[in-house]
């Protein structure tokens, strides 16, 4: 059985690392160069989408 719950920010790295291994996956992602840049853009996105997040 699942318990699911809201995320929050100590989830955000786990986010972070979860759509870079998708992204990964399905071939949207080339090479480490792109990872980190990725990473900061998925961070700033969520900062904008999420209020939990806080820069």
């Amino acid at each position: 059985m699942f318990n699911l719950r809201q995320a929050n920010l100590q989830d955000l790295e786990a986010l972070i690392q979860l759509r870079l291994e998708l992204l990964w996956e399905v071939g949207e992602i080339k090479g480490d160069s792109d990872t980190a840049n990725l990473a900061e853009a998925t961070r700033k996105y969520l900062g904008v989408k999420c209020r939990w997040v806080s820069f």
